[in-house]
């Protein structure tokens, strides 16, 4: 599976950063499965093809094909791009940054042994800048 950690940079409209993590291999795959045992809510996944509105589906999921374009900022404003019924309470659903935090402090000697790589300690720098900063982080699964 390949996945993209993202920070939602603002609500209204909703913007996706252009900064983001990249998780492409198994390590990968198992440093997140590390952190999303921590805590439910932490770093839930959404499927990138959930983020668009589909008109003419009464299901959240179907249908519809998104390329996501790493290292852009994305914004769902309405134009080009419709944030779908089943992301807006995705994002609604998203721990907030100081929570995010305080699972961190909580539980800085299990990350500690989760997050022995150098490249694993640089990401979990990266949410925790991106926590302090007030923005949400958004976990995408492709396909």
């Amino acid at each position: 599976m390949l996945y993209t950690l993202v920070p939602i940079i603002r609500l209204e409209p909703l913007t996706l950063g252009a900064d983001h993590i990249a998780l492409d291999d198994a390590a990968g795959e198992a440093w997140k499965k590390s952190l999303q045992a921590i805590h439910p809510r932490w770093l839930p996944q959404l499927k990138e093809s959930a983020l668009l509105a589909e008109e003419d589906s009464a299901f959240c999921v179907a249908g519809g094909v998104f390329d996501y374009q790493r290292g852009q900022e994305l914004v769902f404003d309405g134009e080009e791009f419709t944030l779908s019924h089943c992301a807006e309470h995705f994002v609604n659903f998203l721990m907030e940054p100081d929570q995010c935090l305080q699972l961190v402090a909580e539980h800085r000697d299990l990350l500690a042994n989760h997050n022995g790589t150098a490249e694993q300690q640089a990401h979990l720098a990266t949410l925790c800048s991106w926590w302090e900063q007030g923005y949400r982080v958004m976990f995408l699964q492709h396909m």
